[in-house]
């Protein structure tokens, strides 16, 4: 039931769930300019913008702080607008960049805020440090004296802005808040409450959106109709917008109806947001059956953000159709936006307003059975972007042949990456709204799929989350195997956080479940707890877990599970100082990997023999292993490894004390990162201080 006309990329199918397509890379620029534009048609605010102009002319390079200031009023009162239209205003002004965050329900945790806006300055994200305080401090170094316009939108705290201000007294900081931001204030921040239009600006909005003689000749017409949208640009925008659909309307017969609407019997706020509903029920009531199932069934979709093809699975229709009932709703009615990115956004108020249509008009049959397909869909994409990035061979509890069939996932290893990156937001929701149907088995598959990419991006706030979600739901589903799999994650998420004694709890109740369960998934566990002890500094114990993860590898004939294990026990080897044991654990984990077809191990596991050779004075042995290192890095393309050979080659050459070879390395080292990112950034990984000559 699904047509592909106009869609790029690579699209995973399955009978019952329709369509994911993985779109190609694109790289991110080095200079953000991640701010939407403004809306079209944008009015007023000719005040709040002159204070930003000046706000944005007081920055200087010799202060220690930048300048903040926070729009907060209520919901649909045109504060992101404003952002966006400040943005395209003062961009210029400010030539490192436009970073852009939103937090709220939909958005960013402060951990993987710092994390986004790290990659969006160019550090490469195998770079970004998995604790927020590692990365809040690599954020601070790299935005010193930075010229920088930071967008944060949907503000819930202060906190959420302060962990994150720059380093600049250069950069102008705009936050946009639903509640007063009270600590900023304290801090020097400006604030600038914005309350609804004024009715002269909100009567030129609407001519705007409706450019006619119609509005013209009403003049006191358009003045009630603008009160009756309570003066707010959302509600403005979507009754222009139907006068726009209807030339044979008057001003007057969209008043009478606005003021005629029936309550249907739902309990109502008063003021402001009353007249939004009422605006909002009109528009629907309007709009043909097909549009009005459409738009009904936004009301259930999770997350922040979504694309025609989850749409399409949700109604069971070819996505070529959906997409044009979408054109429709947004041409007709202005309460779905359509991004550039290609997906589509509602605002949290036309949301709410959806959900409560739906609770009056459909079955609760209805209602979970597009909820099941949504999560479906998900899944599928999930499982789809986790095979292709991190292979098949991996230790799963579910089995990706039930939704994607055998045989390989013929996927851009990069896309899938990208596509988890996009979701990642809306799987949890999925997550959660699974869990809350009593869907548990999708729940913990869901969460699954979704842990490679959260072990290599490391949002350790929504990983936590996620995991402690899918922890439950397995236990709920009465999968042992898999919820022994998913205390193992969630302890690993612990231990990037440093919370090692939760860590241990988990790993030891993942251990005894898994001893009733599978002889491989216990020696993950073993794996897990060998490294959570190498972290906290017992290499002893560490050297344990890891033989007898071993042990079972070599017993059940697990090719590439057999080479990191060794691997493994070389690097626990090496922390106790038995170099002669390491080396040659090392060596056979290299022999082992090559076997198993699992070249990208190679160069890693030999960046950690030269660091042992490098440790134990063994100079000449560690240089030789590191020209292996770096051919085999070349040979596979692997940039990152090529730069940490490369900063591994600075430091032994320090070590000799040959400065200008050091110097060359550290150049090389800088080089190979810069070619994934911001140059400033790929010196300070390199190891250059800020002095260093260039």
């Amino acid at each position: 039931m699904n047509d592909f006309s106009g869609v790029g990329g690579q699209v995973i199918q399955a009978r019952d769930i329709g369509s994911v397509t993985f779109a190609a890379h694109v790289p991110e620029p080095v200079v953000p300019a991640q701010a939407p534009a403004p809306p079209e048609g944008f009015v007023d605010r000719a005040d709040e913008r002159a204070m930003l102009r000046e706000l944005a002319a007081a920055t200087d390079a010799s202060r220690d702080r930048p300048v903040v200031a926070v729009l907060d009023g209520m919901r649909g009162v045109g504060k992101t607008a404003l952002l966006r239209k400040a943005a395209a205003e003062l961009s210029g002004g400010f030539p490192d960049g436009v970073p852009h965050v939103v937090f709220g329900l939909d958005g960013q945790s402060p951990s993987g805020a710092a994390g986004g806006l790290l990659q969006a300055l160019g550090v490469p994200a195998e770079r970004i440090p998995s604790d927020f305080a590692g990365r809040v401090a690599q954020l601070r170094s790299l935005t010193a004296r930075q010229a920088l316009l930071m967008l944060f939108d949907d503000v819930t705290e202060a906190a959420q802005v302060t962990a994150l201000l720059p380093s600049s007294g250069a950069a102008l900081v705009l936050a946009a808040a639903n509640t007063s931001l009270e600590e900023l204030y304290v801090d020097g921040a400006t604030r600038m409450p914005l309350t609804p239009l004024r009715p002269e600006h909100a009567v030129a909005l609407l001519r705007w959106v409706c450019p006619d003689e119609r509005l013209a000749r009403a003049p006191e017409d358009c003045e009630v109709l603008a009160e009756l949208c309570g003066n707010l640009p959302l509600a403005l925008r979507t009754v222009a917008t139907r006068l726009t659909a209807r030339p044979h309307w008057t001003v007057r017969r969209l008043v009478e109806e606005l003021r005629t609407t029936p309550d249907e019997g739902a309990t109502r706020r008063s003021g402001v947001l009353d007249k939004v509903d009422r605006v909002f029920d009109t528009v629907y009531a309007g709009l043909p059956g097909h549009l009005r199932e459409v738009y009904r069934t936004l009301g259930l979709m999770v997350g922040g953000r979504f694309s025609v093809e989850v749409l399409a699975a949700m109604s069971d229709r070819r996505v070529l159709d959906v997409s044009h009932d979408l054109e429709e709703l947004v041409d007709q009615t202005a309460m779905v936006e359509a991004r550039p990115d290609g997906t589509f956004g509602l605002h949290r108020l036309v949301r709410r307003h959806a959900l409560r249509v739906s609770l009056n008009e459909d079955s609760e049959a209805e209602r979970a059975d597009r909820l099941s397909r949504a999560v479906d869909w998900w899944l599928l994409g999930a499982t789809a972007a986790d095979v292709a990035s991190t292979g098949p061979q991996r230790l799963r509890i579910a089995d990706p042949e039930r939704l994607l069939g055998a045989g390989v996932v013929d996927l851009d290893k990069r896309a899938a990456r990208d596509w988890l990156h996009r979701e990642r937001d809306n799987i949890v929701a999925a997550m959660e709204a699974a869990a809350a149907q009593g869907w548990h088995d999708r729940a913990w598959r869901l969460f699954e799929a979704f842990f490679a990419y959260l072990d290599a991006r490391r949002p350790l706030a929504l990983w936590v989350r996620a995991a402690t979600l899918a922890v439950r739901s397995a236990e709920l589903d009465g999968d042992r195997a898999a919820e022994a799999r998913c205390r193992c994650l969630l302890g690993k998420a612990y231990q990037e956080l440093e919370r090692y004694r939760e860590a241990e709890a988990e790993l030891e109740r993942a251990r005894a479940i898994a001893s009733e369960c599978d002889e491989l998934l216990l020696a993950s566990t073993y794996d897990f707890t060998g490294n959570l002890s190498l972290r906290q500094g017992q290499p002893a114990d560490a050297l344990e877990w890891f033989r007898k993860a071993l042990d079972i590898n070599i017993r059940r004939g697990t090719g590439r599970g057999t080479a990191m294990q060794t691997w493994f026990v070389g690097r626990a080897q090496g922390a106790l100082n038995r170099v002669d044991e390491a080396l040659a654990s090392f060596a056979d984990a290299v022999r082992l990997a090559n076997a198993a077809e699992a070249a990208n191990l190679e160069p890693r596991i030999l960046l950690d023999a030269a660091a042992v050779s490098t440790g134990a004075g063994r100079y000449d042995e560690a240089g030789r292993v590191l020209a292996e290192a770096h051919a085999l890095a070349v040979e596979l393309e692997l940039t990152a490894i090529q730069a940490d050979v490369a900063k591994a080659r600075a430091t032994l050459a320090d070590k000799l004390g040959d400065a200008e070879s050091a110097h060359d390395y550290r150049s090389q080292a800088a080089e190979a990162y810069a070619s994934m990112g911001n140059p400033r950034a790929a010196r300070l990984l390199a190891g250059f201080t800020e002095h260093d000559p260039a």
